[in-house]
């Protein structure tokens, strides 16, 4: 989901020749962008199925075969099994990227819609993504009884 490009939370783009991974620290979430390896009929799922391509210097993501479990944001607007996402990141100096970004999803919405906005690099020394917590506490309270208990 778009979401965890627009948080205010720092990602890193790594690239192989056959695989463009992002690593968000909003949630922990990654996105794979697979080039061209599109399966036939894929399993839905609430990530969808990423597929990624160049288009000269920008980075195109198409998104399809999303299951209808996620929200689009904390407000629970949502969206249907026939949500479609591209992305589109294209460089516009060595510090930014232009993010675009349509959704379309003919069963909530009465047309598509877009986004639009620059990323940043971080020129922080040593920026890095940490480890994200969703809510302070929450490892602790929901996990506390599997915890090594001290002294024993």
């Amino acid at each position: 989901m778009p979401r965890a490009t627009y948080m205010p939370y720092p990602f890193q783009i790594f690239q192989t020749p056959q695989n463009v991974l992002i690593a968000y620290e909003f949630a922990g979430a990654n996105a794979n962008h697979r080039h061209g390896q599109q399966r036939d009929e894929p399993e839905r799922h609430v990530d969808g199925l990423v597929v990624g391509h160049w288009q000269g210097d920008t980075l195109i993501v198409d998104v399809t075969s999303f299951n209808d479990q996620t929200w689009f944001d904390r407000a629970g607007n949502f969206h249907s099994d026939a949500l479609h996402v591209t992305e589109r990141y294209t460089p516009t100096g060595t510090d930014a990227l232009d993010y675009e970004v349509t959704i379309d999803d003919p069963k909530v919405f009465s047309r598509p819609w877009k986004m639009r906005m620059p990323l940043y690099r971080r020129l922080d020394k040593n920026a890095r993504v940490l480890e994200y917590t969703c809510v302070e506490f929450v490892e602790p309270l929901l996990y506390g009884a599997l915890r090594k208990q001290p002294g024993k």
